[in-house]
């Protein structure tokens, strides 16, 4: 197999959720991650995404702050709860951090976008924000 054959057969054993209320955003940022090889599932919904995370294992979270039914700040503190492992791999998303005390909370996340952001940029944190071997492997 090729080097960059095996480098996309690797990536498909990481599973990433990606969670934003914005359906043109979500659907942008799915395609960012599965046309790089990875296993993406997405969904609008926070509830939905909790589900998800009952039943199934994922090696990276992709989070936008601001939801209606359950906004990234509270998701995250109940993700520490239910998969400690997935709250250290989670990768905040917004267009909104105007707000000094939340930008304050974002910036000491390692893992952090504003919204835009560039592929070349949500594929680095990424690559970065991953554990070291999958997590279904």
């Amino acid at each position: 197999m090729a080097p960059a054959a095996s480098r996309m057969g690797a990536k498909a054993l990481y599973r990433i959720l990606v969670v934003d209320d914005e359906k043109a955003v979500l659907e942008v940022i799915h395609e960012m991650i599965a046309g790089q090889g990875y296993r993406c599932e997405s969904t609008t919904s926070s509830v939905d995404a909790l589900q998800r995370i009952k039943r199934e294992k994922y090696d990276a979270i992709v989070l936008d702050v601001f939801m209606p039914e359950i906004s990234g700040m509270l998701f995250h503190a109940k993700l520490r709860m239910m998969d400690a492992e997935l709250y250290k791999h989670t990768i905040f998303i917004s267009g909104y951090v105007s707000l000094a005390e939340l930008r304050e909370h974002l910036n000491s996340s390692p893992a952090f976008l504003e919204k835009p952001f560039k592929a070349k940029d949500l594929v680095q944190m990424i690559a970065k924000t991953l554990p070291a071997t999958p997590r279904n492997a």
